[in-house]
């Protein structure tokens, strides 16, 4: 079990830890469409759906957690902050640069100004295609950003160790993609409302409960299927359990840990990896 451990600390930058409670954080710009889900693993995972009216309740869920995942960039793209510098005190902008070509020639994923690294390293390794990151920096996702960035300044501020690498108590998510490396991606959205995107929910709920086990209560399966936020929520909290566990791709080349510190690392469960394996073995 020592050498298990071992191997999963060091495939992962969140690697290595148990994970008993997991929190999952789908962040919005506003209270009303933000949801929060935590999972107590054990012989019997017990799956909640907490409040979400205000910041205290999302930190204070991220307190009762080991391990949490949130639905939001954790930070900018360093190009971006640079020209946003050099556009202030009036020095000579920084040249526009291009993410690498896809292996097939396609272009990469925007530029450096308006997408990430690991934006573009995602989208490439899930095979996403049309489901493109949006910009954090040029684009209405820099609300969450924003956001995102006073919950971890809060928590800092206790003490807990909050690195953007995901390395900490909080590492950065994408649901959809996460659904997409573990091969139950709906082939339309399940977004929003309308009975085929909870057609979708009901799905991809289903494909969750069966692959870890789970036995949900009847409102926390109702609130799922009825809301991509609960929904989103519940599937950050099982990320969140995947990186503890070392079972997430992590940054992996000098480019990527350089620059997971500062812009945020989008953690995404490794291909391959079952949902048995981040269920675990049922415990006390």
């Amino acid at each position: 079990m020592k050498a298990r451990a071992k191997a999963r600390a060091e495939r992962g930058v969140g690697g290595g830890g148990e994970a008993r409670v997991t929190v999952g954080v789908d962040l919005a710009g506003r209270t009303g469409t933000t949801g929060v889900c935590r999972v107590t693993w054990g012989r019997r995972a017990v799956v909640e759906l907490l409040p979400a009216r205000d910041d205290d309740d999302l930190l204070a869920a991220m307190r009762s957690a080991d391990k949490s995942g949130i639905d939001a960039p954790l930070g900018w793209p360093v190009a971006f902050a640079e020209l946003v510098a050099a556009h202030r005190s009036g020095a000579e902008l920084p040249a526009l640069a291009h993410h690498e070509a896809c292996a097939d020639g396609r272009p990469g994923l925007g530029n450096t100004f308006t997408h990430r690294l690991t934006d573009d390293v995602a989208w490439k390794r899930t095979g996403a295609g049309r489901r493109r990151p949006l910009s954090v920096s040029v684009d209405k996702l820099g609300v969450l950003a924003i956001r995102g960035a006073g919950l971890l300044a809060r928590l800092a501020e206790e003490g807990r160790a909050v690195p953007r690498d995901g390395s900490g108590a909080v590492a950065e998510v994408y649901p959809v993609y996460a659904l997409i490396m573990w091969g139950i991606a709906p082939e339309g959205t399940y977004k929003g409302k309308g009975e085929g995107a909870e057609a979708a929910r009901g799905r991809v709920l289903a494909a969750l409960e069966a692959g870890l086990g789970l036995d949900l209560s009847g409102e926390v399966r109702r609130r799922c299927v009825a809301d991509d936020h609960a929904l989103d929520a519940l599937i950050s909290a099982v990320v969140a359990r995947a990186v503890a566990l070392g079972l997430t791709e992590g940054p992996a080349t000098g480019d990527e840990r350089a620059l997971a510190p500062v812009e945020g690392w989008m953690h995404l469960p490794r291909r391959g990896v079952g949902l048995d394996e981040i269920r675990g073995p049922s415990g006390p």
